[in-house]
């Protein structure tokens, strides 16, 4: 999976656009990266999932696992661009619930 960093924009935020398959083989690499990035001071973050075509149960306990760092140090996460099937992983599993989705993303 690839992952970029774009830093700061108009409303502070930093967003990491995502392509690949986030999975057993990337979705650590991907938690960890964004984790170091929390510990060093990162309290706003956008999730670009639109790259994005396939997600498993590793990469969904990732974004449980960033909500939950994030919410230790009173950030914010929001996500965008999810579709498709990573869409529905996340419906079956419930987890979409906790997830603070851009408003054009949340009328899908």
């Amino acid at each position: 999976m690839e992952m970029r960093l774009r830093a700061n924009d108009a409303q502070g935020f930093d967003t990491v656009l995502l392509k690949g398959d986030c999975d057993l083989y990337n979705a650590p690499k991907m938690k960890t990266a964004i984790i170091n990035r929390i510990g060093t001071g990162m309290r706003k973050l956008r999730m670009d999932f639109e790259g994005v075509a396939y997600l498993d149960s590793t990469g969904v306990g990732a974004i449980i696992q960033i909500l939950q760092a994030m919410k230790t140090v009173t950030g914010e996460v929001v996500f965008r661009g999810i579709t498709g099937a990573p869409r529905k992983v996340l419906e079956m599993s419930n987890v979409i619930s906790l997830m603070k989705l851009e408003q054009a993303d949340a009328a899908r």
